[in-house]
């Protein structure tokens, strides 16, 4: 059976090859179809054979909304999102009404109902609807008075709603995209808070442990001592020597007895690591990496669940904002100092601190820490200091 974190990946990497690969590539295919289609067709014609100029430009308004598609619905993220792919879109939409005057076919608005799809990804579903509207009366006003189709409004009616049916589906999926989303995200951090329960779990029973043996052993051992001492001073001379001796056994058994209770009060720190591995990531575009200083132990609860809250809201943001595709977390320690240090590769022009990095700096600043956040073009670092008298 795969690990928990192997399944998550798998599921990414499922929803993004079922949905997202899918979804273009039959976009590629729709568009290589019509515009054989329409390019053969319009050749045939007298008033536009193959490469004549009216020719060629419409074969580049083609090309230029495949183009644009193609960079607009890349699955990486850009620097200036979601600018970027809104003029995009924008230019698809530029290139759709030049072939509506180019090309005297309307089956060229199957163009709209691939570009209309990525409405969804803008703005919610019901804004989609109302925009494919507007966007519809171009194909009736030129087929109808531009090119004489009296049949052109037909047309137009059908397409939106071959627009509405993949605004609705596109819609749809997404939700169902972010649903997994969120259901994996809590997957991790649910793994990351059992781990630390689980070690929480383990330092309390050892300081149960320890605190049981230094009050019943350590007390019962301290009674024996004292009586063997007070039968020592009443006993005859014959028995004086086996009495200390007793007495001395009984003084180096109270001693180990209470060496291993510190031990085991020494020993009862929180195993933070495989908490943090927990949250480690990796899919087709993003990686969390991980690393964690061998034996650190943290002796505090708060302490542990601030560093693994403070680490799960970097990743969480780090998976939902930037445009990067590596972060990395580590924790050590120098002396009583612990230091954390999160950073991604994804480049910050615009920074504005949210509700995640408020949480962050309060749940620092209960502990005393210290924690600095440094939005730069090349990267997003964040670094937390505190102390932990282990």
């Amino acid at each position: 059976m795969p690990s928990c974190g192997h399944t998550e990946r798998m599921n990414i990497k499922s929803v993004t090859s079922k949905y997202i690969d899918q979804e273009q590539w039959v976009a590629v295919l729709s568009w290589a179809l019509l515009s054989s289609f329409c390019l053969y067709l319009l050749g045939q014609r007298e008033q536009t054979p193959f490469f004549s100029p009216h020719w060629i430009i419409a074969a580049v308004f083609f090309v230029v909304f495949m183009v644009c598609f193609t960079i607009a619905t890349r699955e990486q993220p850009y620097k200036n999102e979601p600018w970027l792919r809104l003029s995009l879109v924008f230019v698809q939409l530029v290139a759709i009404f030049s072939l509506y005057y180019l090309i005297p076919y309307s089956v060229v608005a199957i163009l709209m109902t691939i570009c209309v799809a990525q409405l969804p990804y803008y703005t919610s579903i019901r804004n989609s609807v109302l925009i494919s509207i507007p966007l519809s009366v171009p194909l009736w006003l030129i087929y109808q008075f531009g090119w004489g189709d009296s049949y052109a409004w037909v047309s137009a009616i059908l397409f939106w709603a071959f627009n509405l049916f993949a605004i609705v589906t596109m819609g749809t999926r997404l939700r169902e995209t972010e649903a997994l989303e969120r259901e994996l995200a809590i997957n991790r951090e649910l793994r990351a808070t059992q781990m630390l329960l689980e070690e929480a779990s383990k330092q309390n029973e050892r300081t149960r442990i320890a605190r049981n043996i230094h009050d019943l052993i350590g007390h019962h051992l301290t009674a024996l001592s004292i009586n063997l001492q007070v039968a020592s001073r009443k006993a005859g001379d014959d028995l004086k020597p086996t009495l200390e001796k007793s007495q001395s056994i009984t003084k180096l058994l109270l001693s180990d007895v209470r060496e291993a209770v510190s031990d085991l009060r020494d020993s009862a720190v929180l195993d933070i690591e495989k908490a943090l591995q927990s949250l480690a990531y990796r899919s087709a575009d993003k990686q969390v990496e991980v690393r964690c200083q061998k034996n650190l132990g943290i002796q505090a609860i708060d302490i542990a669940e601030a560093v693994l809250r403070i680490s799960q809201e970097a990743v969480t943001n780090f998976l939902k904002h930037s445009n990067g595709n590596r972060q990395s977390i580590s924790l050590s320690r120098q002396g009583n100092t612990l230091c954390l240090f999160i950073e991604d590769n994804g480049s910050t022009q615009h920074f504005k601190e949210g509700n995640g990095l408020t949480g962050m700096q309060e749940r620092a600043n209960d502990l005393g820490a210290e924690l600095i956040v440094e939005a730069k073009s090349k990267g997003f670092n964040l670094q937390l200091t505190l102390e932990d008298n282990v």
